[in-house]
């Protein structure tokens, strides 16, 4: 049977109606046209709910028949419980049956005729009632290692913990020194500090920054912080509760919202509540089944044997549907987030989202909503967030009331493949445009957009490896090329672009701990600081670049394009705003210039980069850019 033959799109809304995620009780319509050679006696739709199972199939309606064609559809109601709907179509013929779905997971648009069950098209049905704030839609970030970006005064040795190594010198590399088994046994101190990140609000304000998320500060052992020791308690090393708070009220005084990072899934063994060590004055989990912290862990056999995260015995893995440990967290007059609202602490990230329950996370999402309605809680997820399972259970933080947002991996993993030469820009465009068909609007606009973290190698690092140039010469000024592409893009995406800190100074880093190094005070790359101080500029002045409409384009295989445009005074949530257009371009090719054609409202376009005028033809904008050039440009009233 001829591919071509049958055809259904879920991108446009000829064949689905409305595009994309669908609220709970909708109606969505959906077409099918199949070819006449093809002798149909029915068409079906098969309908699957995602939580129970259920299969519904019903008969489709032919509704045109025209250039040899008929045209099939039916309309369907939503659910009234938010969750997953996967279809397929189901053609029989006059003496066989056949199935049209979707090419792969991770693609959606146009199908493919199977001889089987097919795989499905996905529809997120939602609660909309569930909004993410309008504040954090229009957010930048900035992402701050603690530890790492600025000192003030000296350390303290006797703040610091008996296993540390404090360096001498801000510039020296970070490192690990490990035992024959790969554990570490002395963690490595540069003393940045509250302190310090207060005296550079300016600073992060100059990059037109409105949130600053710093990874974890409390009490601990490591220099990452994420084996909690005491979850009430500044890291001594930091500085106070009272530095904290003046940090949340001398952002608050710039424009600048505090976000904490929540390690909630693990605690550490040298901890107040399970104190392997005995260096708490408790009485700890591991030291005795009768402390009160016992039923918030998982011993196999007991105290040596017990459930830790990855397997790492210093990071033991709390039982999130522990009752006490949920008043605990959520619940207690004195709970970890009453004690720090109290301080003014809003805004959390929670580390390794997929290793807590929906329900806990849902407590903690109930708690900061009704302190305080513009509160925003972050989930760290890789995956596409709208189908994720863990632990054999589908997550439902994108249909309400769960989470506002997650760390936007896929979007940074398609750049990355992109500007590899693995992924051409048509493929990049329909991946993209997928992940905008299952995530309901709000969270589209809510994701927090990176290309470096504590995580990951940075970008630059990234692209050093992925550019192959022959002169030393040229390939540094290729990679700066790439990498203001790459954050022009970043900038004017929908939702959160979040910079790590340093990126924007030229740092380079591998994996960890080189990811992790310190800020290069003094010896900043001024041309790239002055670039991010640009995009922040822009993004902060065009209401477009945050809540307008996207619309995404992939008019050379090379080239990837796309327009951010606000229309008849309203953006995309109804928020009265000015008109405007504005189109980003980049031909990722490292060798040759492209000319392209794209289409475009009729008028002048102007770089706002380099302020070259561009006018239309007709509809049509004709544009040629040099090899790794990046433009975004503004239409001209």
């Amino acid at each position: 049977m001829k591919h071509l033959d049958v055809f259904h799109n879920s991108f446009d809304t000829v064949y689905r109606d409305p595009f994309g995620a669908a609220p709970k009780g909708s109606h969505v319509k959906l077409s099918i046209d199949v070819h006449h050679r093809q002798h149909v006696s029915k068409v079906s739709l098969h309908y699957i709910y995602d939580q129970t199972n259920e299969e519904h199939v019903t008969e489709m309606d032919l509704y045109s028949e025209e250039h040899q064609f008929s045209g099939f559809e039916v309309t369907i109601t939503m659910p009234e419980e938010p969750q997953l709907v996967w279809y397929y179509f189901e053609i029989e013929t006059e003496d066989h049956s056949l199935y049209y779905g979707r090419k792969s997971a991770e693609e959606s648009g146009e199908g493919m005729v199977y001889g089987e069950n097919p795989p499905s098209w996905q529809i997120t049905v939602y609660d909309p009632s569930y909004q993410t704030p309008e504040w954090w839609k229009n957010a930048t970030m900035y992402q701050i290692f603690p530890d790492r970006f600025h000192a003030s005064g000296d350390i303290e040795m006797a703040r610091a913990p008996k296993t540390s190594l404090v360096h001498a010198h801000w510039d020296n590399d970070p490192y690990y020194i490990r035992n024959e088994r790969r554990e570490v046994v002395r963690w490595d101190f540069f003393g940045g500090n509250l302190r310090g990140i207060i005296n550079k609000l300016d600073y992060i304000k100059s990059l037109g920054v409105t949130v600053l998320y710093l990874n974890p500060i409390f009490e601990a052992e490591s220099n990452h912080r994420y084996d909690t020791g005491d979850y009430h308690k500044i890291d001594p090393l930091l500085g106070t509760k009272e530095d904290f708070e003046d940090l949340i009220r001398e952002g608050k005084a710039r424009g600048i919202e505090i976000m904490l990072d929540g390690v909630f899934s693990h605690t550490g063994s040298n901890s107040i509540y399970f104190n392997q060590r005995g260096e708490y004055d408790s009485v700890g989990a591991y030291q005795s089944k009768e402390s009160p912290y016992y039923s918030w862990y998982t011993f196999h056999q007991y105290p040596d044997e017990y459930d830790a995260w990855w397997g790492v015995g210093t990071l033991p893995t709390l039982n999130k549907e522990d009752e006490s440990y949920q008043h605990f967290l959520v619940h207690d007059k004195d709970s970890v987030i009453r004690t720090w609202q109290r301080s003014g602490m809003n805004h959390w990230r929670l580390d390794v989202a997929d290793e807590l329950t929906d329900d806990l996370i849902r407590m903690i999402y109930q708690e900061l909503k009704t302190h305080q309605p513009d509160s925003v809680l972050l989930g760290e997820v890789w995956e596409d967030a709208s189908n994720k399972t863990a632990y054999g259970k589908r997550r439902d933080y994108f249909l309400g009331g769960v989470l506002d947002s997650v760390m936007n991996y896929p979007l940074r993993a398609l750049m990355l493949d992109f500007i590899r030469g693995e992924m051409d820009a048509i493929a990049l465009h329909t991946r993209l445009v997928t992940l905008r068909e299952h995530y309901p609007k709000e969270y589209f606009y809510a994701v927090m957009n990176m290309l470096s973290s504590h995580d990951v190698e940075r970008i630059k690092t990234l692209l050093e490896e992925a550019l192959p140039v022959p002169s030393d010469g040229e390939k540094d000024a290729l990679i700066v090329k790439q990498l203001k592409a790459l954050s022009l893009w970043l900038y004017t995406f929908p939702g959160v672009p979040s910079l790590y800190y340093g990126d924007e100074a030229g740092l380079t880093g591998g994996e960890d701990p080189d990811n992790r190094k310190p800020y290069p005070w003094g010896r900043e790359d001024q041309d790239l600081l002055n670039w991010y101080k640009m995009m922040g500029s822009v993004r902060g002045e065009h209401q477009a670049l945050r809540t307008g409409n996207w619309i995404s384009n992939a008019p050379d295989p090379d080239v990837y394009t796309f327009v951010r445009s606000i229309e008849n005074g309203v953006d995309e949530f109804g928020t009265e705003a000015s008109d405007e257009e504005m189109m980003f371009v980049f031909n990722r090719n490292i060798n040759e210039a492209k000319s392209i054609n794209v289409p475009a409202k009729k008028g002048r376009w102007q770089n706002i980069i380099h302020k070259s005028v561009y006018k239309t033809k007709g509809n049509t904008l004709s544009l040629t850019l040099s090899s790794s050039e990046c433009m975004l440009l503004r239409r001209l009233h």
